[in-house]
């Protein structure tokens, strides 16, 4: 088989297999569901905002970085609603399976490329949790300089201006995940560290390829720092991708990792561990991918852990780790242990995939009758109001959903959650408030429990009055 063939067969079966599983698990972009989401309705809203004129961070906020919104805007651009991100995402999943394709070539035999793929992808099953999310976004990034850093230490891969370019596009990737989260940022950082103990050993041209990784990082952070710093709202783009999560860190209750998350963690650790000492008892440490494997799991595992959190979608920064932790172990193996060893990771996945699959499936829908009904509730509330003058109406203590369900942009910069938000930094409520006081909104929209906030309660019954309530939702007209 000629490599135009070969290659055309690795994107294409990709291609296929993204597909495939996108229409399955992607509820809130693929036409198989109709399902918002909870943060991926967030992401899509300022993804509409931005592509209607809207001033990230300014006009519309929330604390991902801004490649994120980046790729918000991007998908609405390429087509509003759901489906221009499901492309996006056909494009990130294609890759991320092409390069872990091209990893393990390099490693194991089409049966064992056959097994981690089955492992990837019954992992990302669990961990995709409705898509369009940070971390999908970021995965292909990292495998992209897993692949480079892969590629970097095998002896026979060419070199010259190729491999410096390379390690310029593996910089970049690096800046591009460090501004949509920082946090999503570390599994690439433990890559570089285990690239960078290798080549030491190695004597492999050291100065010069990590100076120009850190030239095409810098080159990508520069850009992304000066487009902010042009349009005057840099120091709004840091406050809130920086100074807000190390408050949310700070702030947040650590909350225990229930015991999937933990013993995902475990797994990804043995088989991690597993493969390096058994690259290491085949080739005594030499021409061998140990310390990129032990640094990047160690970055991984930092990853997933650090967070106060245990939501299952942190999980896929570890996929990688698991991949490559596979990679290093068939890689070790020889003849028919290899080919079992394989063909037992394509049966388990298979089995928990028929089991699981469908049980996602159904979860969807359950999450799709509940949004129906919160639908209903809020049409219901909002039938006195004018449909033309819906935009009107300042949401107070709401999700995403309410501007996809009313087809409606954010009037003001923080316009979800505010009271949780501002848990985190109370500036967020008191600026809010401070806004509808100033900018006398005709109708405010609050949960049926209440506003959760004094000062906005005592406004809204000194100058407002209720007009309309159901079981979720009180809406209060303007009095005067």
């Amino acid at each position: 088989m000629t490599p135009p063939v070969r290659a055309a067969l690795c994107w294409g079966a990709s291609g296929v297999i993204a597909l495939v599983f996108l229409v399955l698990m992607s509820s809130s972009t693929s036409f198989f569901h109709t399902v918002y989401g909870g943060d991926a309705a967030i992401f899509r809203v300022i993804g509409s905002a931005l592509q209607n004129g809207q001033e990230l961070y300014v006009d519309v906020w929330d604390h991902k970085g801004p490649t994120l919104f980046f790729i918000e805007w991007l998908g609405q651009a390429i087509h509003e609603g759901r489906a221009g991100l499901f492309v996006l995402q056909a494009v990130g999943l294609t890759v991320s399976l092409a390069l872990l394709i091209s990893i393990c070539r390099r490693f194991t035999s089409w049966l064992g490329i056959a097994g981690i793929l089955s492992l990837v992808l019954v992992i990302l099953t669990y961990t995709f949790e409705g898509g369009n999310l940070s971390e999908e976004f970021s995965l292909p990034f990292i495998l992209f300089v897993l692949y480079g850093a892969v590629r970097a230490l095998d002896e026979d891969a060419p070199r010259g201006l190729r491999d410096m370019l390379m390690f310029a596009a593996m910089g970049a990737a690096f800046s591009f995940v460090f501004f949509i989260r920082a946090n999503n940022a570390i599994p690439i950082a433990g890559i570089f560290a285990g690239l960078l103990i290798q080549l030491i050993l190695r004597h492999g041209a050291v100065l010069k390829r990590f100076g120009v990784a850190i030239g095409g990082f810098l080159l990508m952070s520069g850009v992304i720092i000066g487009w902010f710093a042009v349009r005057g709202t840099l120091e709004d783009m840091l406050n809130a991708t920086f100074w807000f999560n190390l408050l949310y860190v700070e702030d947040a209750s650590i909350r225990p990792k229930v015991p999937a998350y933990i013993g995902t963690v475990i797994f990804a650790c043995v088989l991690t561990a597993a493969g390096v000492i058994a690259q290491l008892l085949r080739t005594g440490g030499r021409r061998s991918v140990w310390a990129v494997g032990l640094c990047l799991g160690a970055g991984s595992c930092y990853a997933v852990l650090a967070p106060t959190t245990s939501y299952a979608h942190y999980l896929t920064l570890i996929i990688p780790m698991i991949a490559f932790g596979a990679v290093m172990l068939l890689g070790a193996l020889k003849g028919r242990v290899r080919n079992s060893v394989a063909l037992m990771m394509i049966v388990v996945s298979a089995v928990v995939a028929i089991d699981h699959v469908p049980k996602a499936i159904r979860a969807s829908g359950a999450v799709h009758r509940t949004e129906a009904a919160y639908e209903d509730q809020l049409l219901d509330v909002l039938s006195v109001v004018p449909r033309d003058r819906w935009g009107e109406v300042f949401p107070w203590s709401l999700p995403a959903t309410f501007y996809l369900m009313t087809d409606t942009l954010p009037a003001y910069k923080y316009f979800i959650t505010q009271p949780w938000w501002g848990t985190v930094d109370p500036q967020v409520t008191k600026d809010t408030v401070a806004h509808i006081e100033s900018a006398e909104p005709q109708w405010i929209l609050t949960p049926a429990a209440g506003t959760n906030n004094d000062e906005l309660q005592r406004l809204l019954d000194r100058d407002y009055r209720v007009v309309r309530s159901n079981s979720g939702f009180i809406l209060y007209e303007r009095a005067h």
